[in-house]
C-alpha cells in the first residue's frame, strides 16, 4: 500500500529539521505529490471550482488505505478542473469533483480541498512555498520580483503611443 498524501504531509510535520523534511518530500516524490504542491504553491494553477469544501459524504470510520479509491488512482480525473475548456456544465464538474472527494479517503478529500483553496499549509504547517522550493526546483515558476513601474512619460511608452 502506498503511503497517501496525507500521511507524507504528516511525516513532514513530525520531521525536525528542514533537510529532514525536504528528505521526506524527496522520498516520495511521485506525480500525484507533486501535482497536490503545486495546485496549492503554483499562482499559475488553478482548479475550476467554487471555494471551500463542497458537502460531501465523509466517512472518517473507513481506515486509511480502504476507500474505494486513492488520489493515486483518482489524480488522472484531475485535468477535468485544471482545464477551463473542458465541455462540462459548471455543475456537472462540481458533481464529478464531489464523486471523486467520496471514493478517496477523508483525509485525501481534506487535503484535496485545501491545496484547491490554497491552503494546505493553514494544516500542515511546516509545508511552507520555500521549503517545496527547495525539495523540488524545478516545479514551481521563479519567484516573481516586483516589476519597475515606468514613468508614464518614458520614451518606450511615447514612442508606443505614437505607431
Amino acid at each position: 500500500m502506498k503511503t497517501s498524501i496525507p500521511q507524507i504531509f504528516e511525516e513532514v510535520e513530525k520531521a525536525g529539521s528542514k533537510e529532514s523534511k525536504i528528505k521526506v518530500l524527496r522520498a516520495y516524490e511521485t506525480p500525484v505529490l507533486i501535482g497536490v504542491l503545486q495546485v496549492n504553491f503554483n499562482p499559475d494553477v488553478k482548479l475550476h471550482l467554487p471555494d471551500g469544501e463542497p458537502p460531501f459524504k465523509k466517512d472518517t470510520s473507513i481506515p486509511t488505505g480502504y476507500s474505494e479509491s486513492n488520489l493515486y488512482t483518482e489524480w488522472r480525473r484531475m485535468y477535468i478542473w485544471l482545464d477551463p475548456n473542458i465541455n462540462l456544465t459548471k455543475m456537472r464538474k462540481e458533481q464529478l469533483f464531489t464523486q471523486m472527494l467520496e471514493g478517496v479517503h477523508w483525509t485525501e478529500a481534506e487535503t484535496v480541498c485545501l491545496a484547491k483553496d490554497k491552503k494546505l499549509q493553514t494544516k500542515y504547517k511546516s509545508l511552507k512555498e520555500d521549503l517545496v522550493r527547495e525539495a523540488f526546483p524545478n516545479i514551481l515558476p521563479s519567484a516573481k520580483t516586483p516589476a519597475k513601474k515606468e514613468p508614464t512619460t518614458s520614451k518606450k511608452k511615447v514612442a508606443s503611443l505614437n505607431e
